[in-house]
């Protein structure tokens, strides 16, 4: 009995050296000149013209991009929530660990039936009532492409990581990842459907705040095909 006690404290002692180990990895992506707007997939009974009072605002991309940090393992990935608001994602792409939780809680008022186009048993079937939910536990990394057949204009990106780091960014490009164990890591950005060439080094130490501001390269040009 003494002997397990022993272990059950020496377990406790190792949990709380990690966590005290910990560090936060923070920064700003260094973003390039913002893609021009795709051309109009469908056209009305005029053509579209520029904004004579107001320049058209650039397309917003950082609500389309994750950042990873890769070298580590996912070992209690917990839960991750992605909402439904209105006619779209609460976040056109989010990004979650092996094995995390994925909850869809649904905060809209009309209930959806969604399915992953690339497999439609990874959510369970039938509709997310309003203020209803789903989850499902992801096990390998992939990307997902998130929708409902009756709604073509709502879509989500489920980007599953081999790995506990992920986060996403703001409008701003900044980004934030807490607890993060000493070592180091390769940071990764993913964008609107996969990822972007080229890895940061990041090295953390314990008990501080690691800052980083990685480049980001030329971002694809949507077509605007369907």
């Amino acid at each position: 009995m003494l002997r397990s006690l022993a272990v059950v404290v020496f377990g406790s002692l190792t949990s709380l050296a990690n966590v005290a180990a910990a560090g936060t990895v923070s920064g700003k992506l260094e973003l390039p000149t913002a893609p021009e707007r795709p051309p109009a997939a469908t056209r009305g009974f005029l053509d579209r013209v520029e904004n004579p009072l107001a320049p058209a605002r650039s397309v917003p991309v950082t609500t389309e991009m994750i950042v990873v940090l890769e070298g580590a393992k996912p070992s209690s990935p917990g839960q991750v929530t992605w909402e439904l608001v209105g006619e779209s994602f609460s976040k056109r792409v989010i990004g979650a660990p092996v094995g995390a939780e994925v909850l869809i809680k649904n905060v809209s008022r009309t209930a959806r039936t969604l399915v992953a186009a690339e497999d439609a048993k990874l959510i369970p079937s039938g509709p997310v009532n309003p203020t209803g939910n789903k989850s499902f536990r992801p096990s390998e990394p992939r990307i997902y492409t998130v929708g409902d057949k009756d709604a073509p204009h709502l879509k989500g990106v489920l980007v599953i990581v081999d790995s506990p780091y992920v986060a996403n960014v703001d409008d701003s490009g900044k980004f934030e990842i807490d607890n993060v164990a000493e070592g180091s890591y390769k940071l990764r950005v993913f964008y609107k459907n996969a990822w972007l060439d080229g890895t940061t080094d990041v090295t953390v130490s314990s008990k501080s705040k690691t800052e980083v501001n990685p480049k980001v390269p030329a971002l694809p040009v949507a077509s605007g095909k369907k």
